[in-house]
Formats: structure tokens, C-alpha cells, sequence
């Protein structure tokens, strides 16, 4: 019994050390990877109680296709072994089959086809030891969507003290159309919470139709960080 407590603290002593250690660097471009089987590929779900999940497809010429039928779930990923000091986040997306458009402001009723989280790494211990546990609790977290019926930004109604949504594109813009977009991370962060940008832990996509009772696709691919 002693020998397995004393194997138990070392590992717990080892993990909070990793904790402590784990640094930044920076990257000239980073694009995550994509393909048929997203799990071997880092990619990892998460899911909310009570609600079907969305489904995350994975194709050969390096699409994610994301379908909602009446459900919502988050594919998520870490961006590299360590967080990143990037400074620019880009990607394509399009909608094939959309929603009618909510007010995304609300925590109820608030779906939409495609939208992009990216998850801020913070310093300090207690945001490590959470994102440990939960990707969107290692850091503060901007959310960009295609959904609602106009562009607008304002704080994130699921979490109001450390999140940031940015409508980037509307219930009315055009489906079965690719969109580049390319986003100032450091300008929109700066905007959003009044400080300096610090890296980026995690890059997440999700789906969301589970109010409406609805079904809806969407495509999204070209994920690069630079």
C-alpha cells in the first residue's frame, strides 16, 4: 500500500510539474491537420449533457464536415505540445444546408451552423489546472460564427467573464460558397478583453441546432495559425 501511494504522489508531483513548466513558442505557420480520422489526428469531442451530439467527418482532401441534426457538440484540438504565440488565424468554411437565424446573445435558442473557438492559454496556475480538465476553462476564449441576422460583437453569453463572440458571417450570407477568412487575433483580443494577446491553446469547431429541433451542414477546412 505504501509503495502504491508513493508511486501515486510521484506522478501527481510529475503532472503539477507540467503544469508549471509548460512554456510558449512561437510559429511561423501552423496548420492542423485534417483528414479521414480526425481522432488519430489530435482531434477530441466534447459533448453536453442531455443534447445528441453534432457530427465531425473528417474527408480525404482535407475537409471537416459538420452536421447538426437537432444536436450540438464541440471538436476541439490542441494546437501544438506547447501554446503558440501567433498572431494571425485563418480558414474556409461554408454553409451547405442552413438555420434560420437567432439571436446568439441569448444561452437559450441561440443555434447556428459553423462556428470557430479559439482558446487563449493564461499564465497564471489555476487557468493550467482547469484547462487540465475542460479545453475551454485553460483561458480566456473568442468564438467567431456564422449564424444570426447581422454582424455584431459582444460578450460571450455562455461565458460572460472570460468569452468573446464575433458574428463573422449572417444567416444571409450565401450557402454552398467557400469564404477565406483572416483574422487579426491580436486585435480582436486586445478589443475584447483590453490586453496583450497571449498564446493560443486550442483551436475548436462546433455545430449547435439542438433549440431549433433542426438539421443543418456545414464545411470547414485550411485551418492555419501564423
Amino acid at each position: 500500500m505504501l509503495i502504491r501511494k508513493t508511486i501515486i504522489a510521484v506522478c501527481l508531483v510529475l503532472g503539477m510539474g507540467a503544469l508549471f513548466e509548460r512554456t510558449s513558442h512561437a510559429a511561423a505557420e501552423t496548420t492542423l491537420p485534417i483528414g479521414p480520422d480526425l481522432t488519430s489526428l489530435g482531434w477530441e469531442m466534447l459533448k453536453f449533457d442531455g443534447i445528441a451530439p453534432s457530427m465531425f467527418t473528417g474527408t480525404p482532401n482535407g475537409e471537416i464536415e459538420v452536421r447538426s441534426d437537432s444536436g450540438s457538440s464541440v471538436l476541439y484540438r490542441l494546437v501544438a505540445d506547447d501554446p503558440l504565440q501567433v498572431s494571425t488565424l485563418s480558414w474556409s468554411w461554408q454553409v451547405v444546408d442552413g438555420l434560420p437565424a437567432t439571436d446568439l446573445k441569448r444561452t437559450d435558442g441561440d443555434d447556428r451552423v459553423l462556428a470557430v473557438h479559439v482558446v487563449f492559454a493564461e499564465d497564471d496556475f489555476m487557468s493550467r489546472l482547469k484547462g487540465a480538465f475542460h479545453p475551454f476553462a485553460r483561458g480566456r476564449v473568442i468564438t467567431y460564427v456564422w449564424g444570426d441576422d447581422e454582424k455584431a460583437e459582444f460578450p460571450h453569453p455562455h461565458l460572460p467573464d472570460q468569452g468573446f463572440m464575433i458574428i463573422q458571417k449572417t444567416s444571409s450570407d450565401p450557402m454552398g460558397k467557400w469564404f477565406t477568412e483572416t483574422i487579426d487575433l491580436e486585435a480582436d483580443y486586445k478589443r475584447a478583453f483590453g490586453k496583450e494577446l497571449p498564446p493560443v491553446a486550442y483551436v475548436a469547431i462546433s455545430g449547435d441546432a439542438d433549440d431549433l429541433n433542426a438539421m443543418c451542414f456545414g464545411m470547414i477546412k485550411d485551418i492555419r495559425l501564423r
